[in-house]
């Protein structure tokens, strides 16, 4: 598709497999296309009236768009992306319309207006668009705010379904001919025509709105990049009043997700402490704020919103597992009576019809990849509709146990040890540290399934994956911690982690290796660096190796007074005056002091972290002359979303460490 024009689904011809996809078993170790593949199914949204399905789904190496009809136990449409495509969401824009969400890289020239300059370094932008297929007629159509204008859609959000309003929906996106700020627009979701229909008191440091059932707006919320004030108003009427002010340090306003039941304006804001994040009910006459919700130790990590009124109906947080708890009395009794029907492992809601009569629900069991299932809270019914990853359902795969472990200030770090299957009295595995991504923002491991630990444990490593200050959910003081600190305390707790392994005797010391992707990647090529002889490799997937170029990159694709921008110079450190601690803890130029092998993966279309960090990092690497291998995944973005090319990662990955760790098979 070109990308000034209209995108569409390509309808399947011929069969379309059927909806519950069994588990096959599997006696002997899973090949690494069982965790490279892209989830089977990656997001199940019920119908407003509970009758059908959508479902995301990959089959053969292809995204594609199912719904299922319940009542006739058939898919009744099936569509496939166009090539290059990704499909990001699916959802419901009304009964008769399945609403979704692409992305696709591109050139910045094939898709930036005519005299937009693009100055940062990535060779591509990824762009995303809305759109909506009619399941009756099998017509699908992208929403634009601006036909002549596409790239004004980037970022846009559909607001669907709307009461009293049949046909159409609302688009939140940027205001006609402005590049920095939001306005609202009316769309036809049949012929997709548009008109704007912005609120009162809208203006350039407008950033989002709260829109009620019909469509209507409830709160704006501004934020103004050179002072880094924000402001929440409500709408009596027509009219804008100012709620809330304040400022913040990168300018970013609290979170404001919708309206509660009773008319109150829900917030995520932090806790008279200044430190955890909570959710308050806020008065809209008056201001006056109430902790509506708190999690003890962690940050409230979200509100859940009702789809059909967008009222906020309930709360999510993670201590290890994932938690809900929900303020509508129907949903929280569904929630309790799904959790007494999936007694022997993890559940939770993720969508509903609109009398609550079905939920949608995603559950695992150990590590077997999760699943999604249907349930019928009046008979406590529960029908599994399909595994994410059909080939680890029934195979044995280790143990995933959380812990924590001391770092050398006597900090107590959390984390996740994922152990490898293993005879009794069998010598200690090999241990691969895998670190996360972010490193703040909510960025964090969990227990849930992640197909990397799996995967490794699989091939007979224990793996580490530690929540090191500077990792998000753990409240403020946590995260800022870690700020300034790349290459510092975030890489001694790390580090902190694996000498607490070892003095266990859990793992064979001896064979360590460092892993990671984005913020993960530089934390291997940190501890190459700056810890030569703690790892004997480490591998970089995406990751960054020049801080000051990351902090260039920002501030040239984001503006130097951006949310972003501001962000990330306290993450990192400023330019100027951080200039020296910058440079000594950035990998590219520290290349002469490793002393082990190191495997650099990246994808030719990262926007997040341009590809050239890796190419740069194994020019200083060859130049001072040590071992290492560079891998281009052709096409692939920084979130690794192209199946053929996260396999091949895998691969190199699994070469690379029984190279250089010499793993026993499980």
């Amino acid at each position: 598709m070109a990308p000034m024009g209209g995108r569409m689904l390509r309808t399947l011809t011929g069969s379309i497999a059927c909806l519950v996809l069994a588990a096959t078993a599997h006696a002997q170790t899973p090949p690494v296309e069982a965790f490279g593949r892209l989830p089977m199914v990656s997001s199940v949204e019920i119908s407003p009236d509970g009758s059908r399905l959508a479902i995301a789904l990959q089959q053969n190496g292809a995204a594609g768009l199912r719904v299922f009809d319940l009542a006739q136990g058939r898919n009744t449409y099936g569509a496939a992306m166009d090539d290059g495509d990704q499909l990001r969401s699916v959802g419901w824009a009304d009964d008769g319309r399945v609403s979704y969400l692409l992305s696709h890289a591109y050139q910045p020239n094939e898709v930036l207006p005519m005299g937009m300059r693009f100055r940062g370094s990535p060779r591509r932008v990824e762009y995303y668009r809305n759109g909506v297929v009619e399941i009756a007629t099998g017509n699908a159509r992208v929403l634009s705010t601006n036909p002549e204008e596409p790239w004004a859609d980037q970022g846009a959000r559909l607001v669907a379904p709307i009461e009293g309003d049949p046909g159409y929906a609302r688009m939140i996106g940027q205001a006609p001919g402005a590049r920095n700020h939001s306005t609202i627009y009316r769309v036809n979701l049949t012929s997709g025509r548009v008109h704007d229909v912005p609120p009162v008191g809208v203006h350039s440091d407008t950033l989002g709105f709260v829109l009620d059932e019909q469509g209507g707006v409830a709160a704006r919320v501004d934020a103004n990049r050179q002072s880094n004030r924000w402001s929440v108003h409500v709408y009596d009427g027509e009219r804008p009043r100012l709620l809330l002010e304040g400022t913040s340090r990168t300018g970013a306003p609290i979170s404001v997700p919708g309206l509660l039941a009773d008319g109150r304006l829900a917030a995520i804001d932090e806790d008279a402490e200044g430190n955890l994040e909570v959710l308050y009910a806020i008065d809209r006459a008056s201001g006056a704020r109430e902790v509506l919700f708190a999690a003890e130790g962690v940050d409230v990590g979200g509100a859940i919103v009702d789809p059909w009124t967008r009222r906020v109906v309930g709360v999510g947080w993670t201590v290890e597992e994932y938690e809900q708890h929900f303020f509508d009395a129907d949903l929280e009794a569904a929630r309790v009576a799904l959790k007494n029907a999936f007694p022997d492992g993890v559940i939770s809601l993720v969508s509903w019809s609109r009398d609550r009569r079905r939920v949608i629900a995603y559950g695992e069991r150990g590590l077997d990849g999760g699943a999604y299932f249907v349930f019928t809270p009046a008979d406590r019914g529960l029908r599994q509709i399909a595994y994410r990853y059909p080939e680890l359902a029934s195979a044995t795969q280790g143990d995933r146990q959380a812990m924590t472990y001391p770092a050398r200030d006597g900090v107590r770090i959390p984390a996740y040890l994922t152990l490898p299957p293993q005879a009794e009295g069998a010598a200690p595995p090999p241990l691969v540290v895998l670190v996360h991504g972010g490193p703040g923002n909510g960025s964090r491991d969990t227990m849930e399934f992640d197909w990397w630990a799996a995967f490794l444990a699989s091939r007979g490593y224990a793996v580490l994956q530690p929540n090191f200050r500077g990792s998000g959910g753990y409240g403020s003081t946590w995260e800022r911690a870690g700020w300034g600190q790349w290459g510092g305390l975030m890489q001694t707790d790390v580090e902190d982690g694996v000498a607490a392994l070892i003095r266990s005797r859990m793992v064979d010391g001896a064979r360590a290796c460092i892993v990671g992707a984005s913020y993960g990647g530089y934390a291997a090529l940190a501890g190459a660096t700056l810890t030569p002889d703690r790892y004997r490799c480490a591998a970089s997937i995406a990751g960054v190796s020049d801080l000051n170029a990351m902090l260039l990159q920002e501030a040239a694709e984001t503006r130097r007074d951006s949310i972003a921008s501001d962000y990330w110079r306290l993450s990192i450190g400023d330019r100027q005056a951080d200039r020296d601690r910058i440079r000594a803890a950035s990998p590219v130029n520290l290349a002469d002091r490793v002393r082990i092998p190191i495997l650099l993966v990246h994808g030719t279309d990262d926007t997040i972290v341009p590809i050239d960090h890796s190419q740069r990092m194994r020019r200083a690497l060859q130049a001072a002359g040590n071992d290492v291998r560079f891998v281009e995944l052709r096409g692939d973005d920084h979130w690794l979303s192209d199946e053929g090319t996260r396999v091949q990662m895998l691969r190199e990955l699994e070469t690379f460490l029984g190279q250089h760790l010499a793993a026993a098979a499980p």
